[in-house]
């Protein structure tokens, strides 16, 4: 363990504990040496508070910014209103037009996906030679974090396969070997590889806890930021990926994933997972260079309209809201406008992708046929500046509800708030129960419809509790505080929607058109807080059907452009460093080409629905 203790001496700031004091500690190497026992616990701190959890500031800036990247645009989870017929004609020919060209200037945050599975992992590797050295009480004091770490791992690994298909695993991160060049696995292989650890690993978990002293269980404890050392829930969490990994490669692996639900799904979380944001004070706008999601989403808010897509559905019945009718999450997801500031009759007017439907939006000199006036234009009310720009969080909230006559998302819920990060939620796990009784996967003991009526519910549950943590927006007026941050509607009104959401799911017609609302349901839980993960679902399984994307203007006539990217494009730095290997993979290394997961009769079937769900209208 000397060697390991060196190179922390040499980097401290990578291993900071979860504790402040010894936070502080451990950047000043002069002030505080760490305990053998410490190191390894140390290094699985920093891997879980690595950026694949944290999704960092700079990550969310660029993958929000919809120019070179644009995903949760092209999925439609958030949409940019467009102001003019010159932008809609760049958006449209840059993201709609030959799949094959799309993103060709992006810059590195998307190929960075790639190599942060590597980069990122470093702490992984450290742990699994230091513990390779360790015997006796201090190999059985340490091994649990070798398990989680490579949990963790794999957890990554197998959302950069959703991302890239083929990558190099086997015998990647095996830098302290010299070994730094290695083959493009197979991904089926490499799922149930994972899959495989997986239920080995939530097998082993109790009893490697049960070996542990004392002293090393309240280490554990300190240093475990997710679940405080709660070894069952580190199990239930495992039985929570082993059925998500399962669903994403049902259609084309059925028979062996069945056991492996059948197992999870006796014992899956029975709460919502979160923790904590380790930065939350970087977290503030203004405040700190620094930060993470919060900021992100902060500079790029106006890029988070809320599409029709989630939107109509919602907002069921008029564009005011209807507790009786409307969903129930719809002010805690969106914003809402209201013209004299009362809480009484308040709008939420979604986006769409389609030109002609946004026309009443926009009510710019372009539109000179339309009255100014009459547009549901978004201004800076006190009219100072470009007043056709949207208004962003940090003016008051009194003036955002009284200024914003189309929606984003919540600027409470998802930018001005310490929200913790996301773990695991009960409805997520819920949406795949019932796709596991639809589809006859396993025995889950309910009915498809009946796991979709509890996804709405925990849903709700869990979105209320999302806005209600603290936050920093400043001062609102008590009509503002009842659009923004609602208290939680009754049992009874929740109850009663999501017997209607499961009305109509157990109505409808067919596995596809059921799927087809359960994945509007999953759109609408995890929204673009899991926009990667709506990503992966939508080109698993089509659904729900996008808006199409129509764009006319005086030199370009760009209608019902359909294309959607089915896998991401491997970083430049493939082909030069690793290029025998990379040849191998090559004719499939194409924006176009799916992932090994969608099945053969998803291949081909368009994403788009044949128009707007809204249609165009005039004032």
């Amino acid at each position: 363990m000397r060697k390991l203790l060196y190179l922390l001496l040499l980097t401290p700031f990578l291993f900071a504990s979860c504790n402040e004091e010894l936070d502080k500690d451990w950047n000043n190497p002069n002030i505080y040496q760490p305990e053998p026992d410490e190191v390894v616990s140390g290094l699985f701190v920093h891997l879980q508070k690595n950026r694949f959890w944290m999704k960092d500031y700079g990550e969310w800036y660029w993958y929000l910014s919809g120019w070179d990247q644009g995903l949760p645009q092209i999925t439609q989870v958030c949409t940019y209103v467009p102001y003019s017929v010159a932008y809609c004609t760049f958006w449209a020919d840059d993201h709609y037009g030959d799949v094959e060209n799309f993103v060709s200037t992006a810059n590195g945050n998307i190929p960075g996906k790639f190599e942060k599975f590597y980069t990122d992992n470093n702490n992984y590797c450290l742990i699994r030679d230091e513990v390779a050295t360790l015997s006796g009480a201090e190999y059985d004091d340490n091994v649990i974090y070798l398990k989680l770490a490579t949990v963790l791992k794999d957890i990554v690994a197998l959302q950069t396969v959703d991302l890239f298909n083929s990558i190099p695993y086997f015998n990647a991160l095996r830098g302290s070997e010299g070994i730094f060049f290695t083959p493009y696995d197979d991904p089926m292989e490499i799922y149930k590889s994972v899959i495989e650890e997986y239920q080995s690993i939530a097998g082993e978990l109790s009893g490697i806890n049960g070996k542990m002293s004392d002293l090393a269980k309240t280490t554990f404890a300190k240093q475990d930021i997710f679940f405080k050392g709660d070894v069952s829930k580190w199990v239930k969490f495992i039985n929570s990926q082993i059925l998500k990994s399962c669903i994403r490669i049902s259609g084309v692996a059925a028979d062996y994933v069945k056991p492996f639900i059948a197992e999870a799904i006796k014992n899956l979380p029975s709460e919502d997972y979160t923790f904590a944001s380790p930065q939350v004070n970087e977290n503030r706008i203004g405040v700190s260079a620094g930060g993470i999601r919060q900021r992100g989403f902060y500079e790029q808010y106006y890029n988070l309209a809320v599409p029709d897509v989630i939107m109509l559905r919602l907002n069921r019945g008029t564009d005011y809201y209807e507790p009786n009718i409307d969903d129930p999450r719809l002010p805690v997801l969106a914003i809402g406008y209201t013209e004299d500031g009362k809480s009484d009759k308040v709008e939420y007017y979604g986006v769409s992708g389609n030109w002609d439907r946004n026309i009443y939006l926009r009510g710019l000199p372009v539109d000179a046929a339309l009255p100014i006036d009459s547009c549901r234009r978004n201004v800076y009310p006190q009219g100072s500046g470009a007043q056709y720009n949207v208004i962003r969080p940090q003016y008051s909230m009194d003036i955002m509800v009284q200024g914003c006559r189309w929606s984003y998302y919540n600027p409470v819920t998802f930018v001005l708030s310490e929200s913790p990060l996301y773990i695991n939620s009960l409805a997520e796990n819920d949406l795949f129960l019932a796709e596991v009784a639809l589809k006859n996967l396993a025995s889950t003991g309910k009915s498809a419809g009946q796991h979709i009526n509890d996804a709405v519910v925990h849903s709700t549950n869990f979105w209320y509790m999302m806005n209600h943590v603290e936050n920093y927006v400043g001062s609102m007026a008590d009509e503002t505080k009842k659009i923004l941050t609602p208290e939680l509607p009754s049992a009874s009104i929740i109850n009663a929607y999501a017997n209607t959401i499961q009305s109509e799911f157990d109505a409808a017609s067919g596995v596809e058109d059921k799927m087809e609302i359960l994945m509007q349901q999953k759109y609408i839980h995890l929204n673009i807080y899991e926009s990667f993960e709506c990503f992966a679902e939508l080109r698993r399984t089509r659904h729900p059907k996008l808006e199409p994307i129509t764009c006319t203007g005086s030199s370009t006539k760009l209608e019902n452009a359909t294309c959607v990217i089915e896998r991401l494009k491997l970083p430049t730095s493939e082909r030069s460093n690793n290029y025998e290997e990379y040849a191998k993979v090559m004719a499939d290394d194409m924006w176009g080409k799916p992932v090994f997961w969608v099945p053969q009769d998803k291949i081909g079937e368009k994403y788009f629905m044949s128009e707007a769900l809204k249609p165009m209208i005039t004032p």
